[in-house]
């Protein structure tokens, strides 16, 4: 990341006294991945990360603030620095030290009204979901909630200051052991996509019937999705011919020439990122501005491990098998045709044992995982979902859309307009994004009360409509879902769907918990 930088006084005769009082806020550039979010906000989806963790007690405002100002802005201090847009063509935006800055102005204290319970904490998360967060000051707000016997802190993040696993992180980081105890940050067991890890695509599963085939679709298609920043009028720009460079099959050394030449696993994720369609189940419309929020009762993780191993799964896989499941529960409930519909799932590039950087920024890639909708019978679906994620894991999938997100940065520092036109093309193809973050399997504490609950959505982009987060936390595992207004405004089926489908699933232990 560039190093922070001070202007120097205006004059170089003005006195040491002087020069100190007219020493400019410290800027620095934004990278390209931390540009491309910034300027991707729509009325529709705005690229805010939203947590939410509760209490059975309410929060001490006072407790709250000095927490917060020890634990995040002391440690980090991106979170009191604010965005300047360049002007210049080609010029990079800047993160700025606000010299005004307020954390009381950034933490304010909310009674929920009315009985004081979940629906109240539901209407007052529901109503902050479309709120964008004002440009012209830090890119982050927080919410202390007062209900009838319980409290709440709801956090919201600008995506340009990070993702999502390193602020989930930091929410962490914030609590403790005991009521008055020190931070620590737990280890927790994280069985998802590990790119590092990952072993090279065996032959009978890269070639195969058809690989050919479909290797040649997708790279022509990888050639008419380059052509989209010329078609938008954006010239030989070096975002541009970044981008160009990123996607050319042709152009020797290129990202996606290199991998084609590795492995036709690259053709099944530019298959799917590049030539599939959007998703045409009658059910995923146009969104709008509204969103909804509802989350499901936790489960025992150790019976979801138990019952995912019967099937030499993981719990990643059992979770998003359930989803799937409990969609097409929703959409046979509805009457509308079931096809297999894609999710984007984050995969963290950061490692996880080493500290987080004082202003974070993001570093994760995304896969494309197709949910197995149209699959019938609870286990089958399992097997599929356990299936498709391997198949991740071992190709070049979270190189290829890293390459691509920095290219589509580097295009949003010329024109945010191409960022979003490019940055559409591909998340048309998903319904939304699904995330799951192991946390830690111990209580922790905040501001001396117990956390009972935790739960953040990443935002989705384009005309994305559900958004699911899978967290643990305390030796149980939570399912929350966002989503659009338009396209499901009866959430509490969805949840409901998702609940049915789960209960089958735990039957898999077998002890007999579920």
């Amino acid at each position: 990341m560039p190093a922070m930088t001070n202007s120097t006084p205006a004059t170089p005769t003005t006195p040491p006294d002087a020069a100190a009082a007219v020493e400019q806020p410290a800027v620095m550039e934004l990278s390209p991945n931390d540009t491309l979010w910034l300027n991707m906000d729509t009325p529709e989806n705005l690229m805010v990360i939203e947590s939410i963790m509760w209490f059975h007690h309410r929060l001490d405002p006072e407790r709250v603030i000095a927490q917060v100002q020890e634990r995040m802005l002391d440690k980090y201090p991106i979170f009191r620095w604010k965005p300047r847009f360049s002007e210049a063509v080609g010029g990079r935006d800047e993160w700025i030290e606000d010299p005004d800055f307020d954390l009381r102005a950034h933490i304010t204290v909310h009674e929920l009204g009315g009985a004081g319970g979940r629906a109240e904490l539901q209407a007052f998360l529901e109503e902050r979901f479309s709120e964008p967060i004002p440009h012209d000051a830090p890119l982050w707000r927080g919410y202390i909630l007062e209900g009838q016997d319980f409290g709440a802190l709801m956090v919201r993040y600008h995506h340009a200051i990070a993702d999502g696993t390193a602020l989930a992180r930091i929410l962490i980081e914030m609590t403790d052991e005991e009521p008055d105890g020190t931070a620590t940050y737990p280890e927790v067991p994280d069985d998802r996509v590990h790119p590092a890890d990952t072993p090279p695509v065996p032959e009978e599963i890269a070639g195969g019937r058809g690989g050919r085939r479909k290797r040649d679709r997708a790279m022509a298609a990888v050639t008419q999705a380059a052509t989209l920043p010329m078609a938008a009028g954006v010239k030989a720009t070096s975002g541009a011919a970044k981008l160009l460079e990123m996607l050319d099959l042709d152009r020797e050394g290129s990202m996606v020439a290199k991998l084609a030449d590795q492995t036709v696993g690259v053709a099944d994720t530019v298959d799917k990122l590049v030539v599939g369609q959007a998703p045409d189940v009658a059910v995923f419309g146009r969104t709008g501005v509204a969103k909804r929020a509802d989350w499901a009762p936790a489960h025992d993780l150790a019976t979801v491990k138990r019952a995912a191993r019967a099937r030499g799964a993981t719990v990643n896989d059992l979770m998003l098998a359930a989803v799937a499941g409990g969609i097409r529960r929703y959409l046979e409930a509805r009457g509308e045709p079931l096809k297999d519909v894609m999710t984007m799932i984050p995969v963290n590039l950061r490692p996880v044992d080493e500290p987080l950087p004082p202003h974070l920024g993001n570093r994760f890639a995304l896969v494309a995982l197709m949910l197995p909708v149209e699959v019938d019978g609870a286990v089958e679906r399992l097997d599929v979902a356990h299936e498709r994620m391997e198949l991740i894991k071992a190709g070049p999938e979270v190189l290829l859309t890293f390459g691509l997100q920095s290219a589509l940065g580097l295009v949003g520092t010329v024109t945010s307009r191409v960022s979003r036109m490019t940055q559409e093309y591909f998340a048309d193809k998903a319904i939304g994004v699904t995330t799951n973050v192991p946390g830690p399997q111990q209580p922790r504490y905040f501001a001396g009360q117990q956390l009972v609950g935790i739960l953040g959505w990443v935002p989705g982009a384009s005309n994305q409509a559900i958004g699911v987060c899978i967290f643990s936390y305390n030796n149980e595992i939570r399912v929350g879902f966002k989503t659009d207004t338009n396209v499901v405004p009866d959430i509490t089926n969805l949840v409901a769907a998702y609940s049915a489908e789960m209960e089958q699933l735990l039957a898999l232990d077998p002890q007999g918990a579920g």
